[in-house]
């Protein structure tokens, strides 16, 4: 009895791996992560936002083809949409992220040497979402009180309410979607990959930290 069991529970853990290692259950987890709109510069907002907000993605990596450092992928890809809504609604930036080395150092770097667009406000100390709201609070002006927050759009739950709790008003604009087109049956999307089996980790990371914020940061 006992060795069937085990039997069971490996062969159980097994089919869990496999089916977070394909694409249709890691894209339905970080689709459901995704819950707010695309922004569109064009539409009137109820609360005008002040200053675009783009939160770092991850530690810069060694780039010795350009002789130093280089922002992460996930980094990159909130910068190129950051610069592109600070062109469209003509709003300064701050950009956000700490560690050993400050990634917003890095963050301002690539902004003005990869897209032409200059860093207003340079917050270096944080190293979580949350930090990120609180120093982002303590460096900008008190007469900002509404940011258009920059990130990946599986983060943005997380990140708007840590910035609602540090007292912003929070315009979403949340970037890099998942792309719906991907949804038609194919047998090759249910070949397990390394890949998914990461964004399926990601999925369930933000899950846990929405849900710790939450119960730590709720009053």
């Amino acid at each position: 009895m006992g060795l069937m069991f085990k039997s069971w529970v490996a062969w159980l853990v097994l089919a869990i791996l496999y089916l977070f290692s394909t694409q249709p259950v890691a894209s339905l987890l970080i689709q459901s992560l995704e819950r707010y709109p695309v922004f569109n510069p064009e539409q009137t907002q109820p609360v005008k936002p002040q200053v675009v907000v783009i939160l770092g993605g991850g530690l810069p990596r060694l780039s010795p083809e350009m002789s130093g450092f280089r922002p992460s992928m996930f980094t990159l890809e909130r910068l190129r949409y950051g610069a592109w809504l600070s062109r469209q609604t003509e709003l300064p930036v701050m950009v956000s992220g700490g560690g050993f080395r400050p990634e917003a150092v890095i963050m301002a770097d690539s902004l003005k040497s990869d897209f032409g667009v200059e860093t207003r406000w340079l917050e270096d100390q944080s190293t979580t979402t949350w930090e990120n709201a609180v120093y982002a609070r303590e460096m900008l002006p008190e007469d900002i009180q509404s940011v258009l927050l920059v990130t990946h759009g599986w983060h943005m739950s997380r990140a708007a309410l840590s910035f609602e709790r540090a007292g912003f008003h929070v315009v979403p604009a949340p970037g890099m979607l998942a792309d719906a087109s991907k949804d038609t049956f194919r047998i090759s999307r249910w070949l397990p990959s390394a890949r998914y089996l990461s964004e399926s980790e990601r999925a369930f990371r933000e899950y846990a930290g929405y849900l710790w914020y939450w119960l730590i940061y709720r009053h």
